[in-house]
């Protein structure tokens, strides 16, 4: 019934909600994303991503946040 159709978009959207703030960041802050939870692994601190993961991470974020929010739609239009 209309319950379950709310229940399953609410799941949908709480879901979607870190989900989203993920990509946001990677698209954001390339650079820290890159370095996320790996500074450990170097001695130095001022530690420099290359060009190229800088613009690999934005690109994954900017496809991750597309195929999420059409993953969302989809499921709010199916139910």
């Amino acid at each position: 019934g209309i319950e379950m159709k709310f229940a399953t978009i609410f799941i949908a959207v709480i879901l979607f909600i870190p989900i989203a703030c993920a990509m946001l960041y990677t698209m954001f802050y390339p650079r820290e994303s890159a370095l996320f939870g790996k500074r450990w692994q170097f001695k130095n601190e001022n530690i420099e991503p290359s060009d190229e993961v800088i613009k690999y991470n934005r690109m994954v974020g900017i496809i991750g946040l597309v195929i999420s929010i059409l993953m969302l739609i989809f499921v709010i239009i199916k139910y």
